[in-house]
């Protein structure tokens, strides 16, 4: 009885601790744990590109306020993401894509392919929207509200 009662401590210990690894391990990452993968630095603006239409050149703008980067980093920590593998990212290269890029003053940059729900930091690191997807609705409301 003995026995039986010490493997079954031993089983449940290392189911724990499978458990744990697990966890930690995991690819899904809360949006607060992206920001800490850029040096810390907080961002300091913000470059919207919208796509050309009927072979016109794609119109680009920069936006600096500060509540507006807040406004932009809120809405995408509400999500959580997945690390993928960028070999297996297969992205429609000859459809254009409204992008949104944000930066920070240690040169790192975060874009956002709205269509694809794709966060891609410093052309190394891709991240894809596990709990989405995103609202495409709000983005293009704060794309329209920061357009000059």
């Amino acid at each position: 009885m003995k026995i039986r009662a010490a493997l079954l401590t031993i089983l449940v210990a290392a189911g724990f601790y499978v458990m744990i690894q697990t966890v930690n391990e995991s690819n899904i990452h809360p949006m607060d744990l992206l920001n800490s993968e850029t040096d810390g630095s907080a961002f300091s603006s913000i470059t919207i590109r919208q796509p050309g239409l009927h072979d016109q050149p794609p119109v680009t703008w920069k936006v600096d306020q500060t509540h507006e980067i807040d406004r932009l980093l809120q809405f995408l920590e509400a999500y959580d993401y997945e690390r993928i593998d960028p070999d297996t990212l297969q992205l429609f290269d000859d459809q254009p894509h409204f992008t949104i890029d944000l930066h920070d003053d240690a040169g790192n940059r975060m874009t956002i392919l709205i269509e694809e729900g794709i966060l891609i930091h410093n052309d190394q690191l891709y991240y894809e929207v596990v709990n989405g997807p995103l609202q495409v609705d709000w983005l293009m409301e704060f794309i329209l509200t920061n357009k000059p």
